[in-house]
């Protein structure tokens, strides 16, 4: 494991045995004439060598899930900067043309709307580096690690993809500073990788939008009963049933978690998301991991790492073990040009769930 894991796994479970900290100030960094993204900040580390941790975060929760990252940070040479999403207030909301390709149905449609967030992300990622004069990248140190967690995961992968998108100067800058792409928890699905039947996915059709994140909250936040979650064995992980320990936020109030909730954008323009045809999510993941002439071409240093927590949802254990063995031969699933182009390494955690950093 690199040094760098062990620092964010080592943070994620010491914030997991600590209290929910009290409000942070959100700032706001503009990127277009039109759109500007909100996010927490732990600050610059006295010393002016530190690794910059930009978090992108996942369905129906919002930026502030990482709050409680923010004062264990200096400490450990971090910057923990936590984006909120478009349509997760006070970013920028998607317009209806933003949405348009998205819900188009259509697979240049969705590539096209996917690319659109991957190059807005790529634009905060290089606007806030210069505005806040972070250390750039020396290998694996300094410069910015993005850390995609859950359905976030998706939204780092299109920034790797989508690499050739980049105005010339943001992308000659992000290769000053990003290093690392991390995703903690990332969906089959969003991978390219379609799920197991054993993956019980009826939640994901109740019509009713509050009930269906209600249930989406109780699977999400819960702990499973995996027998081993690194045997690669689907037979010991668990995809439907909890185990009896209490779930994560159940410590929180309601004004509390609906401060880092967002059940509206949870079944509006994430649930577009979900129902993005497989084949664009199999082309963002060729792109980012197996197309090694974009991966000589672009960043070609970039280190990409995935994580799961040992008590998460056990589809999203197995997507990792999924895509591990197609490292090692990728063109059954992406297909006959397909081969392992980037530094890639896997963490299965043995301890946390979905929501480690909570506890």
């Amino acid at each position: 494991m690199t040094t760098l894991l062990v620092q964010r796994t080592s943070l994620l479970l010491y914030a997991s045995r600590s209290k929910m900290p009290t409000s942070t100030q959100l700032e706001s960094l503009t990127t277009s004439d039109d759109v500007s993204y909100s996010y927490f900040d732990s600050g610059e580390v006295p010393g002016n060598a530190y690794t910059t941790l930009v978090f992108v975060h996942g369905m129906g929760f919002n930026g502030g899930v990482f709050r409680k990252l923010s004062p264990l940070a200096a400490v450990r040479r971090l910057r923990i900067v936590s984006l909120y999403r478009r349509d997760y207030n006070p970013t920028t909301s998607f317009r209806d043309a933003d949405l348009a390709g998205l819900a188009s149905g259509t697979v240049e449609g969705q590539e096209d709307f996917l690319r659109s967030q991957a190059v807005d992300i790529a634009t905060f990622l290089v606007t806030f580096a210069r505005e806040q004069r972070i250390p750039p990248a020396h290998g694996a140190s300094g410069g910015i690690a993005l850390m995609g967690w859950s359905l976030g995961c998706l939204h780092t992968h299109a920034v790797v993809a989508y690499l050739d998108a980049l105005p010339s100067k943001i992308l000659s800058d992000l290769g000053k500073y990003l290093h690392t792409m991390v995703c903690h928890d990332v969906g089959a699905v969003h991978i390219g990788i379609p799920n197991p039947p054993v993956y019980n996915i009826d939640l994901w059709f109740e019509p009713d939008v509050e009930k269906r994140f209600n249930l989406f909250y109780e699977w999400v936040t819960a702990y499973f009963p995996h027998k081993n979650v690194t045997s690669g064995n689907i037979d010991d992980l668990e995809f439907n049933k909890f185990s009896n320990q209490t779930h994560s936020m159940h410590e929180l109030s309601s004004e509390e978690l609906a401060e880092l909730t967002s059940a509206k954008t949870f079944g509006a323009s994430d649930t577009l998301l979900l129902y993005t045809q497989l084949d664009v999510f199999k082309a963002m993941a060729r792109r980012a991991i197996f197309d090694t002439a974009l991966a000589e071409k672009f960043l070609p240093n970039l280190r990409v790492r995935y994580m799961c927590g040992g008590a998460s949802p056990g589809v999203l254990v197995w997507a990792l073990h999924e895509l591990r063995k197609c490292l090692v031969d990728p063109k059954p699933i992406y297909g006959p040009d397909a081969e392992k182009a980037r530094d890639v390494k896997f963490n299965f955690q043995t301890g946390g769930n979905h929501f480690v950093f909570l506890g």
